[in-house]
């Protein structure tokens, strides 16, 4: 926990120090639809995500953001007894946000994300998950966004898993659609 906060810490830091034209914050809230890319029968497991957003302006075309967020995933998997697999992070994006035209940007980067709860349902019976996943878990990440001029963020984004999600299993990975909103002070 306490190299999470040290984390943390450094990259609000760094972002303070970017530039000296100017920096950002706002709140964001999220929905999530996660599954396991590579796991057969794996279908979406909708979740929320909330947290921060940081950002420091580069230049006129291009900002660098960073966020601290609470995100549910997991996936379900359907067939004999239904299962559902509950991952919490806490995430981390940094990512790079190219402005197109107005508020339009392009957004690419990577996220870190900290294993915070895990749990698993098969059937209706609730079963142990700890130790099956990685606590570990980097994720790329690619999306579009409009920011709006009265404050207002919109964005879709669309991550995928580059480390596996359990050590058990190799070619296993996380992938989730992402839909938010924020506000820019």
């Amino acid at each position: 926990m306490k190299k999470l906060l040290l984390l943390c810490a450094t990259a609000l830091l760094s972002l303070g120090t970017l530039s000296a034209q100017g920096w950002a914050w706002g709140p964001k809230v999220g929905f999530n639809l996660a599954t396991a890319n590579g796991f057969s029968n794996a279908e979406l497991k909708p979740g929320f995500s909330a947290g921060l957003f940081f950002e420091s302006v580069a230049c006129n075309w291009f900002v660098i953001e960073s966020d601290i967020l609470f995100s549910m995933q997991g996936f379900k998997v359907d067939g004999e007894n239904d299962t559902k697999m509950t991952l919490n992070y806490i995430s981390m994006p940094v990512l790079g946000k190219y402005y197109l035209i107005d508020g339009l940007n392009l957004q690419m980067g990577a996220t870190f994300d900290f294993l915070i709860h895990s749990d698993a349902k098969v059937g209706d019976k609730d079963v142990s998950a700890k130790g099956m996943f990685n606590k570990f878990n980097i994720q790329m990440l690619a999306g579009l966004a409009y920011d709006f001029e009265f404050g207002m963020v919109l964005e879709g984004r669309y991550l995928y898993g580059l480390t596996p999600l359990s050590p058990s299993t190799q070619d296993v990975y996380s992938g989730m659609l992402q839909i938010s909103a924020g506000w820019r002070f």
